[in-house]
């Protein structure tokens, strides 16, 4: 048996839309082994089947050396569902990894990451959990092209998550079909500007850095309290608070490992839990049992 960790991600970073993700050190494993028959353990059950996207990733990346496999998997999850976590992602990391450990396919960490890229549909997520760290990627014909970024450790990220999902659907659905150049020019070069920021530690240039108008102005309006929370972490010293993801996590960055003890906000729409992170700066990690 083998056990797999993969942590949770933090993806767009503001003017990164669908390009940056960093990993948090919050874990999914997966305790994964060689069946005679599919099982599922510490699911809903109707998550035990072959749809289950464990299991999917499983499969295709098999099928990518001609091989098809049961396997048995047993989930243990710390990372929100459907909030902006890359929890998906953890899925697709894990699958991959399982069949190419258990198989020994022998596939190179670029071949796992682009199978990743091909099911999830973008790289943003999957490349910080299958890399670890603050990873920018570019796809190039279907190709992603991921590199890692180190970031400054006096940089701490406290994520905010609430009682209520966005889906990525309607996220998606919420930004316009069009966007100006201005608003364009504003978040590319805040994008380039961001990664120097964080690898410098220059806390100027993060304030600055996360601002976005692609999706950031439209998303924000499908999370309630969203203005609260933003307006009370800057006023506590945050350098920067933008969505996680798609949301309907927040991210807050600042200098300080116990921020969320400084948040007061009352009278919030909906219910809160903030988690003081640091970056994940491994790969995920596979462990013989």
């Amino acid at each position: 048996m083998i056990k797999i960790t993969v942590p949770a991600t933090s993806a767009n970073l503001g003017p990164g839309f669908d390009t940056m993700g960093l990993a948090l050190n919050i874990f999914n494993s997966f305790y994964v082994e060689k069946s005679d028959r599919l099982a599922i353990e510490n699911v809903p059950e109707e998550f035990r089947n072959r749809s289950n996207l464990f299991v999917k990733a499983y499969d295709i990346t098999l099928a990518k050396k001609n091989k098809k496999a049961d396997v048995y998997v047993k989930f243990e999850t710390e990372i929100p569902i459907s909030r902006g976590l890359g929890s998906s992602s953890t899925l697709v990391v894990a699958g991959v990894l399982a069949a190419n450990y258990l198989h020994d396919l022998n596939l190179s960490m670029q071949e796992m990451l682009n199978i990743c890229n091909d099911i999830e549909g973008h790289p943003d997520n999957v490349a910080p959990c299958l890399l670890g760290g603050f990873v920018s990627t570019v796809v190039d014909e279907g190709i992603p092209y991921s590199k890692r970024i180190d970031i400054d450790k006096k940089f701490f990220f406290t994520v905010m998550v609430p009682d209520f999902e966005v889906k990525t659907a309607d996220a998606r659905a919420v930004m316009p079909k069009q966007i100006k150049i201005s608003d364009a020019v504003y978040s590319l070069s805040r994008a380039i500007s961001l990664c120097f920021a964080l690898k410098d530690g220059d806390e100027e240039k993060v304030k600055v850095s996360f601002d976005d108008k692609i999706h950031e102005p439209y998303r924000r309006l499908l999370i309630p309290d969203y203005e609260e929370l933003r307006k009370e972490v800057l006023k506590k010293g945050a350098l920067a608070f933008l969505i996680s993801g798609s949301g309907s996590t927040c991210l807050a960055i600042s200098t300080d490992r116990e921020f969320s003890k400084k948040i007061k906000v009352l009278n919030l729409k909906a219910k809160w839990e903030f988690i003081d992170c640091v970056v994940h700066e491994e790969e995920a990690r596979i462990e013989y049992l």
